[in-house]
């Protein structure tokens, strides 16, 4: 039974590795087994497209009536748990060639296999820096490419992925002479989609006024709907208004996983790694140029320093509520040594901030003064002392709890507050 991993069929500005998936099915007799997998990959890498995405299909000779993944056109397309193995019937590299961006850049490539790999190689692809010259020969299966074998890290990272936690998405596509200019997707859609349906996560933000589920550039899908129940994700395309798209297909993710996080202490990360890693602020929060918002968690006397780039908008405000003392869990990608980008928080617990003032004289209810550091304070006017000050804690503007950026700044992999937190 062929199972087809795909990677790098997009660059940074056109096309979507998820499209092959359509010309697939368009081009072959077999039948989906099991829901289509789009897979993200680490998102620190400099290599990254803009999703950073893979695909893997498994292909068979469905048996019975089999559920309804999406549709082609006027046909339908339903994935089956029961099959009987076939041979693989089409050229699949044709496809990609044909549309692949003529891009130096892009490397596409494509493994086909019987077997899945070991799903390690999936949890180093979604959270290291990873060598496909060190992977090559421990992959599985036939494996071809274009430009480079670059694409080799994703197309395997497809076929190993576990499904563990999975989340799911239905993406629109446009017939191919419509994939260049302005799309139509009602703003109105995505927000009661947003508002009004548990069961789904980024799909709008209302402060910063950016719909989530419309691409903004050049690519065959005109929009995107994340869910976490894939029947009723089906339900949910009747709520979008839109100009008219050719196809659909429902998509099995990793998007909404955290699964590129795991928790390092701070001395473990390193360059284009993601990590979780606990601490206590040491120094800031400090504004620096550019909008990026800038403070210091130490533990085990080892420091990092954790920041907040301009596009998290105003999540940087929060994080300035921070104070020196406060443990945190810092969830973020390592893309400079020694600096965690934040894209989640857990403020464990707050320092308590105190302040030692001048006291209210008994006689004049007004503030005395210092006297220097060991005179204690003294009244201007009746000339009363006291040995001690006025003690006040800082009432704090931030409680303990999860933080995330909003969701104009949100990765595809990282996993939103609403969801509920596994890690």
């Amino acid at each position: 039974m062929p199972i087809i991993g795909i990677d790098d069929t997009d660059s940074k500005t056109e096309m979507c590795t998820t499209y092959l998936t359509i010309e697939i099915l368009k081009n072959s007799n077999l039948d989906l087994i099991g829901f289509p997998k789009l897979v993200r990959l680490n998102p620190n890498i400099p290599l990254k497209t803009r999703g950073n995405a893979a695909i893997s299909l498994t292909l068979g000779r469905g048996e019975g009536k089999g559920t309804l993944v999406g549709r082609i056109g006027k046909e339908e397309v339903r994935s089956f748990k029961k099959y009987r193995e076939e041979k693989l019937d089409i050229d699949v590299m044709t496809l990609i060639e044909r549309f692949s961006p003529k891009d130096k850049d892009t490397n596409p490539a494509l493994l086909t296999t019987s077997e899945k790999n070991s799903e390690g190689f999936y949890w180093d692809a979604v959270s290291e820096f990873v060598d496909y010259k060190k992977i090559i020969e421990r992959v599985k299966g036939e494996f071809s490419s274009i430009n480079g074998q670059i694409g080799i890290v994703g197309a395997n990272a497809a076929v190993s992925w576990p499904g563990v936690n999975p989340t799911y998405e239905l993406i629109a596509y446009l017939d191919r002479d419509k994939w260049s200019g302005e799309h139509f997707v009602d703003d109105s859609s995505s927000m009661y989609i947003e508002s009004s349906l548990p069961d789904t996560f980024d799909s709008f933000d209302f402060r910063n006024k950016y719909n989530a589920i419309r691409p903004t550039t050049k690519t065959p899908v005109l929009f995107g709907i994340r869910g976490t129940d894939p029947t009723r994700l089906i339900q949910y395309e009747n709520y979008v208004k839109s100009e008219p798209y050719s196809s659909y297909i429902v998509y099995e993710t990793n998007q909404g996983t955290d699964d590129h996080l795991i928790e390092r202490s701070i001395g473990e990360t390193r360059l284009y790694n993601s990590a979780i890693i606990r601490g206590f602020v040491t120094s800031g929060p400090v504004w620096e140029r550019g909008g990026v918002l800038c403070f210091s968690i130490e533990m085990n006397k080892e420091e990092i320093k954790a920041v907040a780039l301009e596009p998290t908008k105003e999540f940087r405000t929060l994080l300035s509520k921070l104070r020196k003392g406060d443990e945190v869990r810092v969830y973020g990608g390592i893309t400079r040594v020694g600096f965690i980008n934040v894209e989640k928080i857990q403020v464990v617990s707050l320092s308590k901030i105190t302040e030692i003032r001048p006291p209210l004289c008994h006689e004049c209810k007004t503030r005395m003064e210092s006297v220097g550091r060991s005179g204690g304070f003294r009244c201007r006017k009746c000339g009363a002392r006291s040995r001690t000050g006025e003690v006040r804690v800082e009432e704090r503007e931030i409680a303990p709890g999860y933080y995330e950026v909003p969701i104009i700044a949100r990765r595809h992999l990282a996993r939103p507050i609403k969801l509920g937190i596994i890690k």
